[in-house]
């Protein structure tokens, strides 16, 4: 159940990559129909296939690279309750409980790249008392939620501002100060 209710962003992200991997096949495909056409006076019907089936995989993969984007613009902000961080082979997996107005409470859980994390998160929560992360919902209102947590990181070190609860963050001083 915890992976059907988590929004993963990375998603979107391969969709790109993969998007754009479709458009270099598209443009390959056009070039060698012109070789083809002009240069072997043949009738490049393959090379056509290959360019329309190719720009129609491009076209899908760059609309759900979109909507990933938008799902995630348009979700609400809200808090999860915090329920286990720990670290398995490399991976640290915190998990947390979100209750989703109109559908009930689901889980969902991030996976972060690193052994330290977990101990840094734990200790973060430990000294703050904060026991609820940040969180996104993503597409509230529709038959099947899904929630994402904000915790992020810069390379392999938390962030604490992305894990500190809004009402918790210190307020910045004046420049100069």
């Amino acid at each position: 159940m915890i992976r059907n209710h988590t929004f993963e962003p990375r998603a979107g992200k391969a969709q790109l990559f993969f998007a754009i991997c479709y458009s270099l096949i598209v443009l390959i495909s056009a070039l060698m129909a012109i070789y083809v056409k002009v240069e072997l006076n043949g009738q490049p019907y393959m090379q056509y296939f290959m360019a329309a089936l190719f720009a129609l995989l491009a076209f899908k993969s760059f609309y759900l690279y979109k909507r990933s984007k938008t799902l995630i613009a348009q979700g609400v902000r809200s808090t999860a309750e915090f329920l286990s961080c720990e670290s398995v082979r490399g991976i640290t997996i915190v998990r947390a409980r979100v209750d989703i107005p109109d559908y009930g409470p689901v889980e969902v859980e991030q996976r972060l790249a690193g052994v330290r994390l977990a101990v840094d998160i734990n200790a973060f929560l430990k000294e703050h008392h904060q026991r609820e992360l940040p969180c996104i919902i993503i597409a509230g209102s529709t038959r099947h939620p899904r929630a994402m947590l904000t915790v992020a990181t810069d390379h392999g070190v938390l962030k604490p501002e992305s894990i500190a609860l809004p009402q918790q963050q210190e307020p910045a001083l004046p420049s100069g100060q």
